[in-house]
């Protein structure tokens, strides 16, 4: 019984249509650019500014303040004590994407994936190249590389410090609402629309 559930589940996964084509093609292109541009940003800010310093970079709208963040995105647990566990949360959280990249074949979910999935590990992997920062008088590694305020206050927005990879998961926080929302929208169309989409994703499955 156990060894027809193994042949069933190898079948399973032989027939299972990845997308492999467009997630090669195109989804692995886009997370190739955004972490690369994150890293090219973090690399310049940590190459011409020290810690802490601040620049105005669009008056009224966009400073940038070079900070080492041992917590979360936007600065949330900035401290010693828990970066472990952030890092720890960082790694299940790029794990499990992961994995959910692998077994998606839905296009619009696929690229929703591939930004949170940039977003989590460009500031996870910068962690491992990011400098020391200066915490109760000791070297303390593991931190990222954040370097965006706001220049404005809506919401407590000024107090916010973050870097590209922070924006990456939001706006793929963002795409994933509203392609919640159009799934929502498909399950209450009319039966004849459905029966047209399946045509068109029968005939993107042979291309």
């Amino acid at each position: 019984m156990f060894k027809n559930k193994i042949s069933n589940l190898i079948l399973g996964l032989k027939s299972y249509n990845f997308k492999w084509k467009f997630k090669l093609i195109v989804a692995t292109p886009i997370m190739s650019f955004l972490i690369l541009s994150d890293w090219i940003i973090k690399w310049i800010v940590v190459a011409t500014m020290k810690e802490n310093d601040s620049k105005t970079l669009i008056n009224g709208f966009l400073n940038l303040q070079y900070k080492i963040n041992l917590g979360s995105a936007y600065g949330r647990g900035d401290y010693a004590e828990g970066l472990a566990k952030t890092i720890t949360l960082a790694t299940l959280f790029v794990a499990v994407l992961i994995i959910v990249f692998i077994f998606l074949n839905d296009k619009k979910w696929i690229i929703t994936c591939s930004i949170l999935l940039a977003g989590g590990f460009a500031n996870l992997l910068a962690r491992a190249w990011a400098p020391a920062t200066i915490r109760d008088g000791q070297e303390i590694y593991g931190g990222v590389v954040d370097m965006f305020v706001w220049g404005f206050n809506f919401l407590g927005s000024s107090g916010y410090i973050f870097n590209l990879a922070d924006m990456w998961v939001n706006i793929g926080v963002g795409i994933g609402a509203l392609c919640f929302i159009i799934e929502i929208v498909n399950i209450f169309k009319p039966k004849k629309e459905k029966e047209i989409n399946k045509e068109v994703d029968k005939n993107d499955v042979k291309s």
